[in-house]
């Protein structure tokens, strides 16, 4: 059982995310699809609120979505249709471009991971066992119903007492939380 603080969060993304993404690129991103841009304002939000610009070379990054590159996979199937898809639309069905285009930002070298499927418990329980001292940081990014992107920057840290008790696994990203632990297939929360 391995225990986290939240050192910074992005639980959503506001209606002009966009332009917020820009400014911090210092140029409206090119060639990736909404999918990537939506995490990438996730997980650079999060990185600012936890004041690193960085990862370090020892912490994980894991992705996971629950329906992953869904709007542009099937624009790629309607397009096999009459012929080839177009390369770009084909790079943006690829949810591992956003490890890439965050590795780059940051310049990290480091283990990453995108998991299709499954719920955000089951990559913050990934999490724990593949995460070292330097922690990790998890997100959970969707196009789906308009679009969301919610980031967690954990360090592993020691808290005493009995204070824990279970909590949904809905409470993962909840703004009140300020430690998690996994045990088994509980997720516990002191706040």
């Amino acid at each position: 059982m391995k225990t986290f603080a939240i050192q910074g969060r992005c639980l959503a993304a506001p209606p002009d995310w966009r332009e917020r993404l820009a400014a911090m690129l210092g140029a409206k991103p090119r060639r990736i699809g909404n999918w990537a841009e939506l995490g990438l304002y996730g997980a650079l939000c999060c990185l600012a609120d936890a004041g690193e610009t960085a990862l370090p070379p020892d912490a994980l990054l894991m992705l996971g979505s629950r329906r992953g590159t869904y709007v542009p996979t099937g624009q790629v199937l309607d397009q096999m249709r009459d012929d080839l898809p177009m390369p770009l639309m084909f790079l943006q069905t690829q949810p591992s471009q956003l490890l890439a285009l965050l590795a780059a930002r940051m310049h990290w070298r480091g283990h990453a991971a995108f998991i299709a499927g499954g719920s955000p418990q089951a990559l913050l329980e990934l999490a724990a066992v593949q995460s070292g001292s330097a922690g990790a940081l998890l997100g959970w990014v969707d196009e789906m119903d308009g679009g969301s992107t919610q980031w967690l920057r954990l360090k592993p840290c020691e808290v005493g007492g009995n204070e824990w008790k279970p909590a949904a696994a809905e409470a993962l990203f909840m703004p009140d939380i300020t430690h998690l632990r996994t045990a088994g297939n509980i997720l516990d929360n002191t706040d």
